[in-house]
């Protein structure tokens, strides 16, 4: 009888809460905002299970800019 895969959720939880994925969600958020050009910011927090981070248009420029030229949609592909 072969094995059946039994994941460990609480080891899953606690890596996805760790310090390291903190800074690599982080990181990947301020590269994707320094793309996007002035005006973008992100922001990053622990959520419920696992770490979050948002990038978002900050001034009314970039919002204008966000709505005509799709900058967001473009640095992500």
């Amino acid at each position: 009888m072969p094995a059946r895969y039994k994941p460990n959720r609480a080891g899953l939880r606690e890596v996805l809460a760790s310090a390291p994925v903190a800074s690599l969600v982080a990181d990947h958020a301020e590269r994707i905002a320094a793309e996007c050009g002035d005006g973008f910011v992100a922001s990053q927090r622990m959520g419920k299970s696992r770490q979050r981070a948002i990038v978002y248009a900050d001034t009314w420029s970039a919002k204008h800019r966000d709505a005509r030229e799709n900058v967001m949609v473009r640095v992500l592909g």
